[in-house]
């Protein structure tokens, strides 16, 4: 059953027949102390966030928020439970879905956008407008989820862009570089880089061989079974820049 976060007449309602020794205080001089310092444990519990202004931030902010979700949204006996260390509630400043995956293939034949009043992408037609889409769409949704955010069948659905663009070896390299750099970034709230996850076929999957892809506007006169020394071109090329490292190794 979906639990309903209470309205905010709602929850000053509940705070103020709530007794305020029940109600831990959160002291602010005192948290960012603990952050400067490295004090907390929460300073180095995530290893895609580092040590910085946007993480004293969330560290500061993300205690605020988590035990308001404990006053406010769990029930007493798990939030006495979490507080005197029985079970312990992962990301609980982030009161959100975790791991979630989605369709390569939506985000490349509809692009980037769908959100009322934001910026909106037409379905890529090249090889580097189809990454950048994937970073952004990736790193835009881990601002909604806790955990690492996936699209499967890489290798198989950027294929038919190598094909279309007419990449060598050396041009998707460098492609591909830039790709799985811009991941990379600490673009994510917090200065943390987004928890991505790609999954590759190595071959065509059986319901795609006889499938042709839709590029644009415009359906390709191939399948992607057809596409199989592109798709080891993708898979060399990702092995290649992950193994390489970036400009220290």
């Amino acid at each position: 059953m979906e639990r309903q976060v209470p309205s905010p007449s709602a929850a000053a309602a509940a705070s103020a027949s709530t007794p305020a020794r029940q109600r831990p205080r959160i002291d602010a001089v005192r948290s960012i102390t603990e952050y400067l310092e490295r004090a907390d444990w929460r300073v180095n519990a995530n290893a895609n966030q580092g040590y910085s202004l946007g993480g004293l931030m969330l560290n500061t902010s993300g205690k605020v928020v988590a035990n308001y979700w404990l006053d406010e949204v769990y029930d007493a006996g798990a939030a006495r439970a979490h507080r005197e260390g029985d079970l312990h509630i992962h990301d609980l400043d982030m009161f959100a879905g975790y791991c979630a995956g989605w369709s390569l293939k939506d985000l490349l034949q509809q692009g980037l956008g769908g959100v009322p009043g934001a910026i909106r992408s037409n379905p890529p037609k090249h090889f580097s407008s189809a990454a950048g889409q994937i970073v952004n769409f990736l790193g835009t949704l881990q601002n909604e989820w806790a955990g690492a955010q996936a699209f499967s069948s890489f290798d198989t659905y950027m294929a038919p862009y190598v094909r279309l663009d007419g990449l060598d070896d050396e041009q998707l390299h460098q492609a591909m570089q830039e790709f799985v750099f811009n991941l990379n970034v600490p673009s994510r709230w917090g200065t943390q880089t987004p928890f991505t996850n790609l999954t590759f076929d190595w071959t065509c999957p059986d319901d795609l061989v006889d499938e042709h892809p839709l590029i644009g506007d415009e359906v390709c006169d191939f399948a992607y079974g057809d596409l199989q020394p592109e798709m080891d071109l993708v898979n060399r090329a990702f092995i290649e820049v992950m193994s390489g490292g970036d400009a220290d190794g």
